[in-house]
């Protein structure tokens, strides 16, 4: 019998599963072979066995045996539909973040030598939230300067982190989005600001939101627990939640007949002692620049960046639509035989018949010039798994259950990689060029 103690845990309550998450057991008496893991995943308030098993294997002294459980993590992101159906009141925090913890159990040899598969004795891991947060190499996001822990990306607490916290001004959001980048409102309900919290006893959340006049109003968030949450930017739904709190109609970004007020929108947590109200951290301040419609051709993109989150970005400029149509041909002869009573009658009928036709529609995007900052952060549109182009949905009925809705809807895209090119000028200034095609084909009649 072996005498074992879980060593390591995972480096933090946020963990990112685009890199590696280490959990380390270390044996101080008796022969093991190796560990085995059985990954556990929070589902509601209930933990759920996903019957998905790893091994962890040890150096060569035999000590310490180690499991990464990034990649196993990494497949159980869900789609929500509040998230397409512009729910606002509900939750889609399993598209970013699911909270996991492994239970683990050596693997023995028997007074026979043979390996007893499942010993009695198991120990389960810290519980640990994973989310698929890209980091760089050329930065860093804890307070030792690493690039592993998520630290900076978590506002209000440390994290659970082994290392001392930063100050307020080291955090960041779920974004690289520039600031000001311009959100028209006409597009739908699908504007956020995302971010990740811990959760610390005795201390409140208060969103500062400040509009183009300079006047701010508040909204106290009490009850946060810690995960990934987000900020709805839409100014209607901004100014119904403020109106609700008020119990009177709050007309702060529109007024009475839903017209834009204000060119700006701010928006900032700040946490303060429960007791005394005394501020002790901010997150990062998010600036948005409001518009109702373009005045011009545009298009509007909402895509999943490379922190997790899902940024917004409007593309006016030149916007052409090509059609590809492709499929087979099968040529056969109309009915000549003589003895057919309706011979040579059938003048209509079809001598070549399409098979298997497809059309792809082809999109190409010539944006208006941008910055530098812009450009850099739109080759997260570019690259992004999961891209969609705001539309208007034919015949679209809305969700009357909801308090908002309206005829916009997404269209999932993707961008064709090879197609992407950025023009330079002398002033800095850059106009970027790409193509997409629908993820759904347009379909197309069969015989």
């Amino acid at each position: 019998m072996s005498t074992w103690s879980i060593y390591h845990e995972p480096h933090g309550e946020f963990v990112t599963c685009q890199r590696p998450i280490v959990i380390t057991t270390k044996v101080t008496a008796g022969a093991v072979a190796h560990f085995k893991g059985i990954l556990h995943i929070k589902e509601g308030a209930v933990w759920v066995n996903t019957e998905a098993e790893l091994n962890g294997y040890g150096d060569s002294s035999g000590q310490y045996y180690e499991f990464n459980v990034a990649e196993y993590c990494r497949n159980y992101f869900k789609e929500e539909e509040s998230f397409y159906a512009q729910q606002w009141c509900n939750s889609f925090s399993d598209m970013v973040e699911r909270e996991f913890k492994l239970k683990i159990y050596p693997v023995e040899y028997d007074a026979s030598g043979n390996l007893d598969p499942q010993p009695a004795d198991f120990e389960y891991s810290r519980e640990f939230k994973v989310v698929p947060v890209n980091t760089m190499a050329r930065e860093s996001t804890s307070s030792i300067n690493d690039n592993i822990r998520l630290d900076k990306y978590v506002l209000n607490g440390n994290n659970s982190s082994s290392v001392p916290i930063g100050s307020s001004s080291t955090n960041r959001l779920l974004s690289n989005m520039p600031d000001y980048n311009t959100m028209d409102i006409s597009q739908g309900f699908f504007f956020f600001q995302n971010f990740l919290l811990d959760e610390v006893a005795g201390r409140d959340a208060v969103l500062e939101l400040t509009n183009s006049s300079g006047t701010m109003e508040t909204l106290t968030a009490t009850s946060f627990a810690s995960g990934y949450h987000y900020v709805h930017l839409h100014p209607q739904t901004i100014d119904f939640i403020l109106s609700l709190v008020a119990g009177v109609p709050v007309n702060f970004l529109l007024d009475g007949a839903g017209n834009l007020t204000s060119s700006t929108l701010k928006a900032q947590y700040k946490f303060v002692d429960s007791t005394t109200g005394a501020f002790i951290r901010s997150s990062p301040m998010g600036r948005y620049t409001l518009v109702d419609g373009m005045n011009c051709k545009s298009k509007t993109f909402i895509f999943r960046n490379m922190r997790g989150g899902f940024d917004f970005f409007t593309a006016t400029g030149e916007h052409d639509v090509s059609v590809d149509i492709q499929g087979s041909e099968f040529d056969r002869h109309t009915d000549f035989s003589r003895g057919l009573t309706d011979f040579d009658l059938k003048r209509g009928q079809h001598n070549i018949t399409n098979l298997w036709g497809s059309r792809k529609e082809m999109n190409t995007i010539f944006t208006q010039p941008v910055s530098t900052e812009y450009a850099t952060w739109l080759e997260e549109l570019i690259v992004s798994p999961q891209v969609w182009v705001v539309e208007d949905i034919k015949d679209y009925q809305g969700n009357k259950n909801l308090l908002f809705y309206n005829t916009k809807g997404l269209v999932a895209i993707n961008i064709l990689k090879g197609s992407y090119k950025l023009h330079n000028t002398e002033k800095g200034r850059h106009f970027i060029e790409f193509k997409y095609t629908l993820s759904e084909n347009t379909t197309t009649q069969k015989m």
